[in-house]
């Protein structure tokens, strides 16, 4: 995802849709767990994906507005998240990655227990192992989204974003590198090098309701959430037991 030089200043921009790239300085480890890992050992994808961003967007959407709409609510936020769900996303990585690997041993509620024995007054605890992944970054990281004619609206959106992945994964907006554009700042490249991660999306089809935690409608996977393979322009520098190192291309 290396930058192309068709890059036109916002205030100039005047077309009816154009490009938004923001960019955010880390400021803790990231890790957000890839769409095939089980709740025991789960590798982490390298940056956030389409599907982490968009409901990143989401939330703080809701926290901002949600309370302005209870009258129209179903209407609002169908119009909402359609435009949401349909923007392109694409994220050119940090500098340099250094992925750590961690092994955590811990004792869990046996969730089975009341399901076998209601009449037990003890609680089952078993001994697990934990493997999990945690992802330092080093440079910016950048999201280039569009074609939308509400920059401004998305501008202020990723303004309000201040983690990806899990809670506490900080990242700090940084407004003086804004950029609005008629193209794409940065496409996957993929004959430079890269390195693969699964990107999780929405589906093209997928209404609010499905992905809604409490609705009762459920989302199915390859219709509602879509896996699809992202290439990154990172390359494996350094390589051991505990920890990969990865170099921007």
């Amino acid at each position: 995802m290396n930058s192309q030089p068709s890059t036109v200043n916002r205030q100039q921009s005047t077309t009816s849709k154009s490009w938004l790239t923001v960019s955010y300085q880390p400021v803790s480890l990231f890790s957000l767990k890839r769409s095939d890992a089980t709740s025991m050992a789960a590798r982490s994808n390298f940056v956030p994906t389409p599907y982490s961003i968009k409901m990143a967007l989401l939330k703080v959407l809701l926290e901002n507005q949600g309370n302005t709409h209870e009258s129209d609510f179903d209407v609002w936020i169908k119009n909402e998240f359609a435009w949401i769900r349909d923007l392109q996303i694409y994220v050119s990585p940090p500098e340099r990655l250094v992925v750590n690997r961690n092994g955590y041993k811990l004792r869990y509620y046996d969730q089975t227990t009341d399901k076998v024995d209601k009449n037990r007054t003890t609680v089952a605890m078993q001994d697990g192992f934990v493997f999990r992944e945690w992802v330092f970054q080093e440079g910016l990281l950048k999201i280039c989204c569009g074609e939308t004619d509400k920059s401004k609206e998305l501008e202020f959106l990723f303004s309000q974003i201040n983690y990806f992945g899990k809670r506490g994964c900080f990242f700090q907006y940084l407004p003086d590198q804004t950029e609005e554009t008629a193209n794409a700042l940065f496409l996957s490249e993929p004959d430079l090098g890269f390195t693969i991660q699964p990107m999780d999306d929405l589906g093209e089809k997928t209404t609010f309701s499905k992905i809604n935690p409490f609705s009762t409608q459920k989302a199915a996977l390859e219709k509602d959430r879509v896996i699809k393979p992202g290439f990154l322009p990172l390359k494996l520098i350094a390589t051991s037991t505990r920890y990969d190192l990865y170099h921007k291309i």
